[in-house]
């Protein structure tokens, strides 16, 4: 794409849109996907909503667009998609999955013992998060289920540490995101601390939702990618605490070793690299 001008790409753009002129083309289109083989009569039953009229013009025109092909071999004639039209089902997926994501506020929970923190803190996600605090770390142990998927964790509370909620949360809940917002510098502890990002305090409002907006992207990886991405994540903390110093840490040699262990290929690990910058 970097060897086409824009009003090539807005030009493909608009024509590769032009599938949904019609209204009924998309949803038409999955309901033959779904099927794998569909009749008249199941992409009717699974697209109520659309007359006669409309299904049968729609069926014309995905046809006409290489989408979907007829066989009239088959008992009473069925539809298919075309590879081209298996192609196009994949990104109804996607739009799917995004408007999925996008329509569901992300709960987090923060757990800071000190209120007005917590509150600054609440008020910086409250567009776009489903977000509530608790100031003792026993209330919000106790009170976290399965929904929750990010978790803002000081590291000085009273009672339990920072460290030790972090242990039993991701014991409790092994897919929950924790982001580490602390006044405590990164140090040794970091490498066998089971959290995925670490801001140093004081923080800013784009500080802290940049970083949950990266933690969102990580919920749809797999363990090991999200693994992968919690130990670059220590490394940028301490690049943050100590700057080039950093690099002459064992801490940070620690964290660079522990990161070749891990089995996703060097293609994938760039991949992944590209995303966290």
């Amino acid at each position: 794409m970097a060897d086409r001008n824009m009003t090539e790409v807005i030009n493909d753009l608009r024509l590769a849109i032009d599938v949904f002129s019609r209204k009924w083309n998309a949803p038409v289109l999955y309901a033959i996907n779904i099927h794998s083989e569909a009749s008249y009569t199941d992409i009717s039953s699974t697209v109520s909503e659309v007359t006669a009229k409309m299904l049968s013009t729609s069926l014309t025109d995905l046809r006409e667009r290489n989408l979907v092909k007829y066989d009239e071999q088959r008992q009473g004639g069925v539809y298919k998609l075309t590879t081209k039209g298996k192609k196009f089902a994949q990104i109804l997926e996607s739009l799917i999955e995004w408007k999925t994501q996008h329509d569901t506020e992300q709960n987090v929970v923060i757990i800071e013992d000190e209120s007005m923190v917590a509150e600054l803190y609440m008020n910086y996600l409250s567009e776009d998060y489903d977000a509530r605090y608790y100031t003792s770390a026993e209330e919000a142990l106790s009170s976290i289920t399965n929904e929750e998927t990010i978790s803002i964790l000081d590291r000085r509370l009273p009672s339990i540490s920072g460290d030790e909620v972090a242990e039993t949360l991701k014991r409790k809940i092994d897919t929950c995101l924790i982001l580490v917002v602390s006044g405590v510098e990164p140090s040794e502890s970091i490498v066998g601390l089971p959290i995925d990002d670490y801001l140093q305090k004081p923080v800013q409002r784009d500080d802290i939702r940049m970083r949950l907006n990266n933690l969102e992207f990580r919920l749809g990886l797999p363990p090991e990618e999200r693994h992968y991405l919690a130990v670059q994540s220590k490394q940028r903390a301490l690049r943050d605490a100590y700057g080039q110093k950093a690099y002459s840490m064992s801490v940070y040699t620690a964290l660079s070793e522990e990161m070749d262990d891990v089995e996703i290929s060097n293609k994938r690990k760039d991949s992944l690299m590209q995303s966290f910058e």
